[in-house]
């Protein structure tokens, strides 16, 4: 009998031991956050793909989530069956797309699947569910402050590069809303410093096509007499880039910081860091803050937007155009200026 006692003693012991451990192991794969990030594009174009990845990553280094990275690619076809089999697949807590190009997919799928949670970034939702959270950010606010830049560049003295013709250039990656929102913003940007700079403006027509941009680039700089051309042509804007190098001239890069690519030509970025965008709302989310079922704008008041004030652009920028920045983006904080969009 006392050896039976014994046995059955050990036996519940294990028994609560593995109740105990199995309890912990479910706690703990309970709290470990799961984010798959769905691109509709390919990362390595050094500018927007790469900067979502990095805010992803971010949240996988500090806020010790579980991240996957999938690239979609450039065929709108495989979007759907794609999003919808990481639904399915029941792995995730949240899934996390890109642009218009996703959104009307994910409202499709949100209501399929109630308990899938969706991030929908860097698009303007009309209608969302309650199992979707929405952010737009705020990139006309941005381009303000990079036509606020180049009207000062192109009328400043101190710029080998600058001549005395008040033109700048705009170079997007095709002729759509989103893209046409950058160029609304420069252009209020760059007549709030003075009304009779010209801006001019060209579309690349496809994403990647990098020798089409750097020909308009060029055109616009050696035909035209731009000084500083904005880039907004994803990677294809590696070739407004190089012609802004090659021209002896200057340029803006967007989205991340392209200041490193040639120093002293690209003289600062427009930041639409969607990645900080993206890792905020992942930690409001870990910690139940986020509104979900809600659209929101997000710019330079929530670090989402800005100018790259890096070291490149310590050397090579002028102080007065600093100084003038400096205003600028603080009566923009302020509400001082309005900057209007027809987006949003």
């Amino acid at each position: 009998m006392k050896r039976l006692g014994t046995l059955l003693l050990t036996a519940v012991i294990l028994a609560a031991t593995l109740m105990t451990g199995c309890g912990k192991k479910e706690s703990e794969e309970k709290e470990t956050l799961s984010v798959v990030f769905y691109a509709n594009g390919s990362f390595g174009d050094n500018a927007y793909f790469d900067g979502n990845k990095e805010g992803v990553l971010r949240a996988e280094k500090e806020l010790g989530v579980k991240a996957k990275l999938i690239e979609g690619g450039s065929d709108q076809a495989d979007y759907q069956p794609a999003i919808e089999a990481l639904a399915v697949s029941g792995e995730y807590d949240i899934i996390v797309t890109l642009t218009g190009k996703t959104s009307d997919i994910v409202l499709e799928l949100a209501d399929k699947y109630p308990e899938q949670d969706f991030f929908v970034m860097d698009t303007t939702m009309t209608e969302v569910r309650p199992n979707i959270f929405n952010a737009m950010y705020n990139q006309c606010e941005g381009s303000f402050l990079a036509g606020a830049f180049a009207a000062l560049v192109t009328t400043s003295t101190e710029l080998e590069g600058s001549n005395p013709d008040k033109v700048i250039g705009f170079i997007g990656v095709m002729d759509s809303p989103t893209i046409n929102d950058f160029y609304d913003g420069y252009e209020q940007g760059a007549h709030y410093v003075d009304s009779e700079i010209e801006v001019l403006k060209s579309y690349v027509g496809d994403a990647v096509n990098a020798p089409k941009a750097k020909e308009l680039a060029m055109a616009m700089y050696n035909s035209q007499n731009a000084d500083i051309i904005f880039n907004v042509g994803a990677s294809a804007g590696l070739g407004t880039l190089e012609a802004g190098n090659e021209a002896g001239k200057y340029t803006i890069g967007v989205d991340i910081n392209q200041n490193g690519i040639y120093p002293g030509s690209v003289l600062t970025s427009m930041l639409k860091t969607s990645g900080t965008g993206i890792y905020n709302a992942i930690e409001l989310y870990q910690k139940g803050e986020l509104e979900m079922g809600t659209s929101q704008l997000w710019g330079i008041k929530e670090n989402c937007i800005g100018l790259a004030t890096d070291e490149l652009y310590e050397q090579y920028v002028p102080d007065s155009i600093k100084q003038e920045m400096e205003k600028i983006t603080t009566a923009l904080m302020n509400g001082e200026i309005e900057v209007k969009s027809e987006l949003y």
